[in-house]
């Protein structure tokens, strides 16, 4: 009798803690929810939202070239919102790390569609650093890239 209550109980631990770890923090799901946010905000063109999902020392890094929130928000913001409008997106998978008030995220997603006349597949994948200031996440760097998947 001991032996089967013994047993019932690692197996319902092992099967909680399973489930457990495949589930998101609530400091994740923050973290996740300032970023699909900033996503949001250049499918939208709303550059005010983007602005407030943006550290003033934010590095971004797409294309060979570095830019800081001025520079991507006076141009390559609008830019970028044209083409994630355009697309469909999904995300494959997601990693997100936390130490104390600094995460990074590691995403890769599918996108395709056709944008300028152009039938596009693609597999993306964004890296991004965020801090914690003042209760919110503000992304402090981004470094996008994108490979054809054909």
């Amino acid at each position: 009798m001991f032996t089967r209550i013994s047993l019932a109980a690692i197996f319902l631990l092992i099967i909680g803690t399973s489930i457990s770890v495949g589930q998101p923090s609530a400091s994740e799901k923050n973290v996740i929810k300032a970023l699909d946010a900033f996503h949001q905000a250049i499918i939208d063109n709303d550059s005010q939202a983007a602005k407030n999902l943006l550290s003033e020392s934010v590095r971004i890094l797409e294309g060979g070239n570095i830019e800081t929130k001025e520079e991507y928000l006076s141009h390559h913001f609008h830019s970028d919102g044209k083409f994630l409008s355009a697309m469909k997106r999904e995300v494959e998978s997601r990693n997100v790390t936390i130490k104390g008030n600094t995460a990074w995220v590691s995403t890769q997603t599918h996108t395709w569609g056709t944008y300028s006349d152009r039938k596009l597949d693609l597999n993306s994948l964004e890296l991004a650093v965020l801090k914690q200031e003042e209760g919110n996440w503000n992304i402090t760097a981004l470094h996008w890239s994108s490979a054809s998947r054909d």
